[in-house]
């Protein structure tokens, strides 16, 4: 099976895979733990809390280890909400954004928060005037994703963070699909949400970044891990292994998303010309390794189905989405019909994508194209 779905998760790195074997052998001690394996425990997490700050260009005390991105996303946006509510009750976001950022922003609708949707272009972009015009006097929050990980464009978070640090507006972004491959403008956000099984790193570990000139309420109070951020015994072993896989992978992203933009324009010269076909998203400011395309007519689970009976794994959309029936959310806020969203598929490549893979899948696609009612 050849493995195109990198925007879902992607493979353990060997470093990432050996750190995490050794941390789990010779330090498996609790880190809360005052006797010396647990001091020492505390120390590899100290040391991962520094090499998750270092490369987002942040201090070491902003840096708080979560179970996941979408948990670090619920736990950054309520406590941002709940400690500026009393300036304040009103969020904005986008109809596009990961269903992490929407199940927490109508969490908070029930204690007594507004959710404004900021419209966006054809491409899935947040534009200034259109950000400037949705901001009402309340607006305390304004939480944009950096890429959208439907349809891979990009935002431009400096634009956008210069203009809410001039309003006194707090930013959050969910930046799980760029942090370790492309720069984040950390010093213009009071939060970000990071994940480690996006680069590399194994899944159920992600951060949080809060910057500390901003205050923020606890989600759960009294506790005291994660200096008060989330309960329960870290995963130090984890912790480990995610810093470990992207602290090797950030000096090759510049390169990698390089050579993966090539791999992508190969797919993309291939079927521009093909009358059925729609890529979505910006052409530019996109993901490097990421394609969004709908086929006319023809439901993506279908392609996908038949991709996967050929040995490639694609997507339909974001993965934390499988199992609904509704169509993604950001194709219908670029103006899609719900049939039309339903086409969409999502092929992502990554580190371990070849070029000979692409030529495979080129050559496959055209085929179901021709099979699927000769389109």
């Amino acid at each position: 099976m050849i493995y195109f779905d990198y925007s879902a998760t992607t493979p353990m790195s060997p470093v990432a895979l050996e750190t995490y074997n050794r941390v789990a052998k010779d330090f498996f001690a609790n880190s809360r733990s005052l006797h010396n394996l647990g001091l020492q425990s505390d120390d590899i997490l100290t040391l991962s809390r520094q090499t998750i700050a270092n490369i987002l260009n942040a201090h070491t005390n902003e840096v708080y280890f979560t179970g996941s991105g979408s948990e670090a996303t619920f736990l950054a946006l309520t406590g941002l909400a709940f400690s500026m509510k009393q300036k304040g009750t009103t969020i904005i976001t986008t109809e596009g954004e990961h269903h992490s950022v929407i199940q927490a922003l109508n969490y908070l609708k029930q204690f007594g928060f507004t959710i404004l949707y900021v419209p966006v272009n054809e491409y899935g972009q947040v534009t200034i005037d259109n950000l400037k015009a949705t901001i009402t006097p309340d607006t305390i929050l304004v939480s944009i994703a950096h890429a959208n990980s439907e349809i891979g464009t990009i935002q431009d978070l400096t634009a956008l963070g210069t203009l809410l640090a001039e309003l006194d507006i707090l930013f959050h972004s969910d930046c799980v699909q760029t942090f370790g491959k492309m720069e984040i403008p950390i010093h213009l956000l009071a939060s970000a949400s990071v994940t480690a099984h996006k680069c590399y790193g194994p899944k159920g570990v992600g951060a949080t970044y809060l910057s500390k000139k901003i205050p923020w309420t606890s989600f759960f109070h009294g506790t005291t891990h994660e200096f008060g951020f989330r309960p329960g015994t870290v995963d130090v072993p984890g912790i480990a292994a995610f810093a470990a896989g992207v602290e090797e992978y950030t000096p090759l992203a510049g390169a990698e998303m390089k050579r993966l933009g090539t791999l992508r324009e190969m797919i993309e010269e291939e079927f521009k010309e093909h009358d059925n076909l729609f890529f979505e998203g910006h052409p530019k400011k996109r993901l490097p390794f990421h394609l969004a395309i709908r086929v006319k007519g023809i439901e993506g689970q279908l392609v996908m189905l038949e991709l996967n009976r050929k040995g490639f794994a694609i997507s339909t959309g974001s993965a934390c989405r499988v199992g609904e029936s509704e169509p993604p959310r950001t194709l219908i806020s670029i103006g899609r019909k719900q049939h039309e969203a339903h086409e969409l598929i999502r092929i992502t490549l990554g580190r371990w994508t070849t070029e000979e893979e692409v030529r495979m899948f080129i050559n496959t696609f055209k085929q179901i194209l021709k099979d699927l009612k000769g389109v």
